[in-house]
């Protein structure tokens, strides 16, 4: 705990409770009552008291709403990158621990040294949640909402998918549609602005679909069904993820068009269920390491100063080109 800080007492006080019974909560020598033990934890976080003593705690939050559905249905984005995260953080000897919400984080555990958000949401709740306690926090890819927030290393989605669009133009795409998810973003912000900048100054009309995250690949089958069975369809379709990717590819070959002889299609978020499709699907493909120990540094760094990034860094992403885009 840092000089001047709160203290255990000002927690006690708060929290209603006895100094010892607080200091329970944290040595861990006698058991303390669920309820009590969140009071005190709820208390300290309000507060911003942290321990002084014992190894470094680090939360990781995941906040997509679709990381737990997507999960389900096949897409590991999610659970490599926060597996990569808790392993770095491990390596330098650290704890960890993981939620989906800054709740789960500050009402449960006794210490808590940092925190890694990854992927917030616009105006992201949990983001604002631990910044506000003071917790040292750091994000993969910002807050859209929240440009005061400077803590974060970015993944470079303007240039891919710039590339990814050049690739599909340059394979024949006259029409590309693009299909997103409804979580609002940074990611899903990117990869629209970039695709309606790239579409227009081409002279076309954006054609632009939200697929419902629950449903997965299904909500993608009925949209693209409903894109190819149009008079001018698409012939070429990019997703934001891999499991609607997968859901575009079973409209195709539900409806006999060949991909990708009449349909081009593509995914910004590499992933198994991209690579085992067939065809093989071409997508965007993130270094899960390098992010993980990126994010990891920064959040050490975070952990020791309060001075703002000059400028956040931005990770570069691979095209792998596959059969879905090979004519």
């Amino acid at each position: 705990m840092s000089t001047g800080g709160p203290t255990l007492s000002e927690v006690a006080r708060r929290a209603g409770v006895s100094v010892s019974t607080a200091s329970q909560v944290y040595t861990g020598r006698r058991p303390v009552a669920k309820a009590t033990r969140r009071k005190v934890l709820e208390a300290a976080a309000e507060l911003g008291f942290r321990p002084g003593h014992g190894v470094p705690a680090v939360g990781i939050v995941i906040r997509p709403s679709e990381a737990v559905t997507g999960f389900a249905f096949g897409t590991a984005t999610f659970s490599n990158l926060a597996g990569a995260v808790a392993v770095s953080c491990l390596n330098r000897g650290w704890s960890v621990f993981t939620a989906r919400g800054a709740a789960d984080v500050l009402g449960q555990v006794p210490r808590l040294d940092g925190c890694v958000v990854l992927y917030p949401d616009a105006r992201d709740e949990a983001l604002r949640a631990l910044t506000r306690r003071g917790v040292p926090t750091v994000s993969l890819d910002p807050d859209p909402g929240a440009g005061a927030f400077r803590w974060w290393l970015g993944a470079d989605y303007r240039l891919a998918v710039g590339r990814l669009l050049e690739h599909l133009v340059a394979g024949g795409a006259r029409s590309t549609a693009v299909l997103v998810g409804q979580t609002d973003n940074a990611y899903r912000r990117s990869l629209l602005w970039t695709y309606s900048a790239a579409v227009t100054r081409r002279g076309q009309a954006p054609v632009q679909r939200v697929a419902d995250n629950s449903e997965g690949p299904l909500s993608a089958t009925a949209i693209t069904a409903d894109l190819l069975a149009r008079p001018d369809p698409p012939d070429a379709i990019v997703t934001s993820s891999s499991v609607f990717a997968a859901g575009a590819l079973a409209a195709a070959q539900d409806l006999g068009v060949d991909v990708p002889g009449r349909l081009m299609i593509a995914t910004a978020t590499d992933g198994p269920v991209a690579e085992l499709s067939t065809p093989s699907i071409t997508g965007l493909r993130i270094d899960v390491t390098a992010a993980a120990n990126r994010l990891v540094d920064l959040l050490a760094e975070r952990m020791t100063t309060d001075a703002d990034l000059p400028s956040p860094d931005r990770l570069p992403l691979d095209l792998i080109v596959r059969d879905s885009t090979r004519r």
